[in-house]
C-alpha cells in the first residue's frame, strides 16, 4: 500500500477495504451526479433561453420555495436524515417481520402526510406566497398572482418528490446506491422535454407541469428497484411500534434543523424582493440561478460523497469498540475531500465567473443585465463553497450519532445572523449583499458545528484538516495565475464577446487550471490526490 492510500485509510486493511467500497460507492453516485447535474445545466439553460432572470422565472422560483419547504420540513429530508439510519440498525438485527413493519408504516405516513401537506398548500397559497415575498405587493403585484397559481401545482408535485426520497432512503440503507444516483437524471430529461413542449404555450406554468411529471418519473424508475430488495405495499399503519415512535422523537428536531436551512433560504428571497432590478434581471430569479450554479460542484462532489459515506458513519455510530474512532476518521476523510474539491471550484468562479455565466446562459431571453448581475451573485455565494460542502459531511456525521439537536441550535442562531447580514450587506453591495450574507453564515455554522463535533469525537485529526486545507488554498492559488495567465494570452485571439470565443477561453482556462492544481497537489504532498485513483479503480 502506498503512503498516500494509507494516509487515506489510517485504520489499517479493514478500514481500508471500507474505503474501497465508500470509493466505489461514491463513484456510481459521482457517475449519477455529475449526469444529473449536467442535464440541470442543460435544463436550466433551456428556462434561462426561455424566461431569462424575468419576474416570471421569480414567480416559479417563489412558487418552487414554499412547497418545497414544507417538503422538506415534514417528509423528503426528514426521512434521508431519518429513515437510513433507523432502518439500517434494523436491517443489521435480521427479522424481516419488524423491517417490513417499520418499512411499510413509513410509506404509508408518507402517503398520508403528503397528501394532507398538498390539499393544505393549495388552500394556502394566497395566504402563504405573499408572505414569501412582501416585497412584490407594492413594487409588482403580478407576480404574486402568477405564483399562487404555480404554487398550487408545485404542492401536489411534492408528493411524487416525498415519495421519492422514501425509496432513495430505502435503497441507500440497503447500500444499493446505482438506481439512486441515476434516477434524477430521469427526472431532468422528463423536465428538458416538458419545458421545451409546454414553455411556449402556456408559459411558465410549463416549469411547473414539467417539474411535477419529472417527480413522477424519478419516483417510477426507483420502484423496481425497491421491490428487488424487498419492498412491498400493504395497508398497515402502526404508528405504536417502538421503531416508528423512536422515528417520530428523532424526526422533531431533525425537521427543525431543515427548516432552519430552508428559513434561511427563505430570508434571501424575502429581502430580494424589495430590491428593484434593471430591465431583464429580477433579483430573486438572479439569486435562484447563482445559487443553484454554485450548488452543482457541491452536490457532485460532497453530496455524492456524503450520500456513500453516511450508511457507513451510522454502522460506525452504532458500532461498539472502537466505533466512534471509525467514525472520526470517516468524518475526516469527507472533510479532506471536501478541501481537495471544493477549493479549486471556489478560485475558479472567482477568477471566470462572468465568463462561466457568459457560456452557460446568456442566449434567448437571458441578456447582458442578467448575466451581470447572475455573476455577481455566483462570486459572492462562493465565497461559501467549502462551508456548504463540509455541512453534508458534518450534518451526516451528527445524524450517525442520532443526535438531531445540535445542528438545530446551532443552527437557531444562524437565521437570525443570516437577517441581520442581508440587511446590513445589501445597504452596503445590494443583491450580492444578501449572497454574501449566506456564503459567511454558512461559514460561521459549519464552524460552529465542526467545533462541537470534535469535541464529541475527541478529536478530527485536525492536524492532517489543517495541512490539507493549507496545500489546497496554496495550489488554487496556482492554478488561478494559470487561468488569469491563460485568458490573458487568449484575450487577443478568441474574444469572449463571441459564444464560440467565450467557450474557447472558458475551456482551455479551466483546463490548464485543473491541471496546474493537481500537479501542485502533488508535489505538495496532498494525499487526497490518491482519491481520484481510488475512484479511477472503481
Amino acid at each position: 500500500m502506498s503512503s498516500g492510500e494509507a494516509d487515506l485509510t489510517p485504520a489499517g486493511p479493514a478500514v481500508a477495504a471500507s474505503g474501497g467500497g465508500l470509493a466505489r460507492a461514491a463513484s456510481l453516485i459521482a457517475v449519477g451526479t455529475i449526469a444529473s447535474r449536467v442535464l440541470g445545466l442543460v435544463r436550466d439553460v433551456v428556462i434561462a433561453a426561455m424566461f431569462g432572470a424575468t419576474s416570471a422565472k421569480s414567480a416559479f422560483v417563489i412558487a418552487y420555495s414554499l412547497p418545497f419547504f414544507v417538503q422538506r420540513l415534514f417528509l423528503g429530508g426528514t426521512l434521508s436524515i431519518v429513515f437510513i439510519p433507523t432502518i439500517t440498525r434494523v436491517l443489521m438485527r435480521g427479522d424481516a417481520g419488524e423491517t417490513e413493519r417499520v418499512v411499510t408504516t413509513t410509506l404509508n405516513l408518507v402517503i398520508v402526510i403528503g397528501l394532507i401537506m398538498a390539499a393544505a398548500g393549495i388552500l394556502a397559497a394566497p395566504v402563504l406566497v405573499p408572505v414569501a415575498a412582501p416585497g412584490y405587493l407594492a413594487r409588482n403585484p403580478a407576480v404574486l398572482t402568477q405564483a399562487i397559481g404555480l404554487t398550487r401545482v408545485m404542492f401536489v408535485s411534492m408528493v411524487f418528490l416525498a415519495l421519492s426520497a422514501f425509496a432513495t432512503g430505502y435503497l441507500n440503507a440497503h447500500r444499493q446506491f446505482t438506481v439512486p444516483a441515476l434516477a434524477p437524471t430521469v427526472f431532468n430529461i422528463v423536465i428538458i422535454g416538458g419545458v421545451l413542449a409546454l414553455g411556449p404555450r402556456i408559459g411558465v406554468l410549463g416549469i411547473a407541469v414539467s417539474f411535477l411529471a419529472g417527480w413522477l418519473a424519478q419516483f417510477a424508475v426507483q420502484l423496481p428497484a425497491a421491490r428487488a430488495v424487498g419492498l412491498r405495499w400493504t395497508p398497515r399503519l402502526d404508528v405504536g411500534h417502538p421503531v416508528v415512535r423512536e422515528m417520530g422523537q428523532i424526526a422533531v428536531p431533525a425537521m427543525l434543523g431543515l427548516a432552519v436551512i430552508e428559513i434561511n433560504a427563505n430570508v434571501d428571497r424575502f429581502f430580494a424582493s424589495f430590491l428593484p432590478g434593471p430591465q431583464g434581471a429580477d433579483y430573486v430569479a438572479v439569486l435562484d440561478y447563482a445559487f443553484q450554479l454554485i450548488q452543482a460542484p457541491v452536490a457532485i462532489f460532497a453530496l455524492s460523497l456524503a450520500t456513500a459515506l453516511f450508511p457507513t458513519m451510522a454502522r460506525h455510530a452504532a458500532g461498539r469498540g472502537h466505533g466512534h474512532d471509525l467514525l472520526r476518521e470517516t468524518t475526516s476523510l469527507g472533510l479532506r475531500g471536501v478541501f481537495f474539491t471544493m477549493m479549486p471550484v471556489m478560485t475558479a468562479v472567482f477568477v471566470a465567473g462572468r465568463l462561466i455565466v457568459r457560456v452557460l446562459f446568456q442566449r434567448g431571453m437571458f441578456q447582458t443585465a442578467a448575466t451581470e448581475t447572475v455573476a455577481a451573485a455566483l462570486v459572492a455565494f462562493a465565497v461559501g463553497t467549502v462551508p456548504y460542502a463540509a455541512y453534508f459531511i458534518v450534518t451526516r456525521a451528527y445524524y450517525a450519532l442520532h443526535d438531531t439537536r445540535t445542528p438545530v441550535r446551532v443552527g437557531l442562531f444562524m437565521i437570525g445572523l443570516n437577517a441581520a447580514g442581508d440587511v446590513v450587506l445589501m445597504r452596503w453591495m445590494g443583491f450580492a449583499g444578501i449572497a454574501l450574507s449566506t456564503a459567511l453564515v454558512a461559514a460561521v455554522n459549519v464552524g460552529a458545528l465542526v467545533w462541537i463535533l470534535r469535541r464529541r469525537l475527541h478529536g478530527l485529526d485536525g492536524g492532517r484538516l489543517v495541512a490539507t486545507a493549507g496545500r489546497t488554498a496554496v495550489a488554487s492559488a496556482a492554478l488561478a495565475a494559470a487561468m488569469l495567465a491563460t485568458l490573458r494570452l487568449l484575450g487577443g485571439v478568441a474574444g469572449p464577446e463571441h459564444f464560440a470565443g467565450a467557450v474557447i477561453d472558458l475551456g482551455t482556462a479551466l483546463v490548464a487550471g485543473g491541471a496546474v492544481y493537481l500537479a501542485a497537489c502533488a508535489a505538495l504532498g496532498v494525499h487526497e490526490v490518491s482519491l481520484l485513483r481510488i475512484w479511477g479503480r472503481a
